[in-house]
């Protein structure tokens, strides 16, 4: 077996200490046994590293490594959280758009690459990220929250709801291809969303009323019937909803629908619950899906 160069050891050292780093491990004494001189095991020490100097080590290392390989994903991972802790935003955008491209079916890594433009106030670079996700996974709730949240932000609610529109209409089709891609029920809830938000509270009205009925064991519709009421002046009807909604909701949802109920109809803003992100496979069945 060829002998492993000081180099070499070097990078290995770093990129356990960094991992260890990360998953909470103290390693400090475990190195210093093992790094220190033996004379010198007992003696304190007297300077310091910063941090900034340790990071700028553990960004070294991790870029020494993708020098031999160029794809390494443990690498990537750690430069572009690295870079990001250390303030390079900018310097994160490489390792994040390698981790992309190589990795298109873990929409994590683009979904942190958009944020990541975002962040460098590049938001055209950030919608083109959410879309190429959107282009390959149509049911990717948290890319499609952000992009109709970005929409609404540069005060384009057709856009937003048009979106919406397409991906529900989608929803039969592409399920048939392969299960629960498109969850058509949160995203339906995203349009009485935006309906709400853009005071149209007929159409709100509607897309909420309509799920009631569908989706008889599903608190999130009625907390949107009750919005809506509540928005039109009836509180009378937005009370019973809520009280409705509670009693239906799973227990870690229902101190939040309470409060909600409880505020003053002028305090209370025109928005709906705010749909669940998180991927569909990842639910469990018996839960209805919504963010906290």
């Amino acid at each position: 077996m060829p002998k492993r160069t000081t180099k070499q050891w070097i990078i290995n050292i770093v990129l356990i200490i960094t991992t260890l780093s990360f998953l909470g491990i103290s390693i400090a004494p475990l190195l210093g046994g093992i790094l220190a001189p033996q004379q010198a095991a007992n003696k304190p020490t007297t300077t310091q590293t910063s941090e900034k100097e340790k990071l700028k080590i553990q960004i070294e290392g991790f870029e020494a490594v993708l020098k031999r390989e160029p794809k390494n994903r443990t690498a990537l991972e750690n430069l572009a959280i690295l870079r990001i802790q250390a303030g390079d935003l900018k310097g994160a955008i490489e390792p994040l758009q390698t981790l992309a491209d190589i990795n298109p079916d873990i929409a994590d890594y683009r979904l942190k690459l958009a944020e990541t433009h975002l962040r460098l106030k590049q938001r055209d670079l950030a919608i083109a990220e959410y879309r190429k996700i959107l282009s390959t996974k149509p049911g990717e709730l948290r890319a499609l929250d952000s992009l109709i949240g970005l929409e609404l932000k540069d005060k384009r609610p057709e856009a937003a709801i048009g979106l919406l529109k397409e991906t529900i209409a989608a929803a039969d089709t592409v399920n048939k291809i392969q299960p629960d891609s498109i969850d058509k029920t949160t995203v339906t809830l995203m349009l009485g969303d935006v309906y709400l938000n853009q005071k149209r509270y007929e159409e709100a009205k509607d897309v909420f009323d309509k799920l009631a009925k569908q989706e008889t064991k599903d608190f999130r519709p009625l907390v949107g019937q009750a919005q809506v009421a509540r928005a039109q002046g009836d509180e009378t009807k937005a009370s019973s909803l809520f009280t409705k909604a509670a009693e239906l909701a799973p227990p870690q949802y229902k101190d939040n629908i309470n409060k909600l109920a409880a505020k003053p109809p002028e305090s209370t803003t025109n928005v709906a619950p705010k749909p669940d992100t998180t991927d569909p496979k990842e639910k469990t069945d018996n839960k209805p899906d919504k963010k906290n």
